[in-house]
């Protein structure tokens, strides 16, 4: 291939990626404004070749990474397994977070927290003796090979709450830390998390074996909010993550928080650059969970002392929560005024709880018309409980005909019932008109 002369190389070094404007000015200053020849050809190749060399972009040195020092308020903290770093932080009670003042747990109940876990072994729950602890971990499936490189743990002291974070600033840290963290809960006789029993409680028990020692709370009563949360508040919201509640129930929204399925890669990238800045996101992550922990359990505890729920949703679900614990003259005060309230798709179902609870006090007629409003709002199990009452305790054999045909053309109408329970409506249908023939034969 012939050699590209100097004019074709002087043409493709004007056509390079984002061409400087200073480089046409400066070939019409090589030729000369004054129409004379200018310099030759190579000369002004030179010249231009010079000038771009001079413009391209250097590269970037390295950003230097932040000590942790600089950007968390904490300190490092020896004991006889080695070092590990500590930040211990704490806010008045009378401080709201979000809408909730922490010092509301002064008020609740001995019982109140067995009546929303519906664990009868919690009576006598008290809050305010509890240790709140929340985990971030090198990974979220569990196992072995998973570790808590940051431990929160946060508890009431007098007017306070305080939180102590145990941060492991590398592997061989692990260690110091779960014997510090053993020997400060060592105060303590029960715990609050949120999902702890199906993650972090077993989760720091097998860390705490692999080191050759127990995790001192693994059989401690034990709160974990998830599920309360779910049953008092998962009609009326699409999520129950704690960071959920914040928006929905605290009035909180996190400013710059981090995802907590990102936190296992900034922990390792920590490891590798020691670059503290995405660090410290985690350590207010981690902070935000204990603090607000605490102030769902206060208000849930609230919700079932006070009946705070406004919404017919969460009223339904309220009621719900009180029927488990066996309260039922407060069950049905709820469910009455979630009716009251326009219980909307819940209509159905409350009126089924309040004729099934009719029933067991013996309220027979009253449960009858309530099962035939359950039938009406679209709740087979009315019509089917309906026929059972006229069948058997009226004699009434027509009522429980009409009411076993009403079942049969609502599962007719497309609701996706089970064949089960057409054909229990039907095989009812035969039996009763049998009964029918009989009675009129006699």
């Amino acid at each position: 291939m012939a050699p590209r002369s100097l004019q074709q190389r002087l043409r493709r070094l004007k056509r390079v990626e984002d061409p400087a404007p200073g480089l046409e000015r400066l070939e019409e200053e090589l030729r000369g404004r004054s129409g004379g020849e200018g310099p030759s050809l190579k000369a002004r190749l030179e010249a231009l070749v010079e000038a771009t060399a001079r413009r391209e972009p250097r590269p970037r040195p390295p950003t230097p990474a932040v000590p942790l020092e600089e950007l968390v308020d904490g300190m490092r903290r020896e004991n006889e397994r080695g070092e590990f770093f500590a930040v211990d932080t704490s806010v008045h009670l009378e401080e709201r977070h979000g809408d909730v003042p922490l010092s509301r747990c002064h008020t609740i109940g001995p019982d109140t927290v067995s009546i929303l876990a519906a664990e009868p072994d919690l009576a006598g729950f008290d809050l305010r003796e509890a240790v709140y602890l929340d985990t971030e971990t090198t990974g979220l499936a569990g196992g072995a090979g998973t570790a808590a490189f940051l431990i929160g743990a946060g508890w009431f002291d007098g007017e306070r709450f305080r939180v102590r974070q145990y941060f492991m600033r590398d592997y061989h840290e692990e260690s110091a830390l779960l014997h510090a963290l053993e020997e400060d809960l060592a105060g303590f006789s029960s715990i609050v998390t949120y999902n702890g029993r199906a993650f972090d409680v077993p989760l720091l028990d097998t860390r705490f074996r692999l080191a050759r020692s127990r995790f001192a709370l693994a059989d401690a009563p034990h709160l974990d909010l998830l599920h309360p949360a779910r049953r008092l508040w998962k009609a009326r919201l699409e999520s129950c993550r704690l960071q959920s509640l914040e928006v929905a129930l605290l009035g909180l929204r996190r400013t710059g928080d981090i995802p907590g399925d990102e936190i296992p890669h900034v922990y390792f990238d920590w490891v590798r650059r020691r670059d503290a800045r995405m660090m410290a996101r985690v350590f207010e992550h981690n902070r935000q969970d204990i603090v607000s922990l605490a102030a769902v359990a206060v208000l849930a505890c609230q919700w079932v002392e006070e009946g705070r729920a406004e919404d017919p949703r969460d009223v339904y679900s309220l009621a719900r929560v009180l029927e488990r614990a066996q309260l039922y003259e407060r069950s049905d005060a709820c469910y009455r005024r979630a009716l009251d309230l326009g219980a909307g798709d819940l209509e159905g179902p409350t009126l089924l709880r309040l004729a099934w609870r009719a029933r067991r006090t013996g309220g027979y007629e009253d449960a009858a018309r309530l099962w035939e409003r359950a039938g009406e709002a679209g709740e087979w199990e009315g019509w089917r409980e309906l026929a059972k009452h006229h069948e058997h305790r009226t004699h009434d054999l027509d009522a429980a005909l009409r009411a076993v045909d009403r079942g049969l053309r609502l599962a007719g109408e497309g609701l996706g019932l089970s064949w089960h329970v057409t054909e229990g409506f039907r095989h009812r249908r035969q039996r009763l008109k049998r009964k029918k023939a009989r009675r009129r034969s006699s």
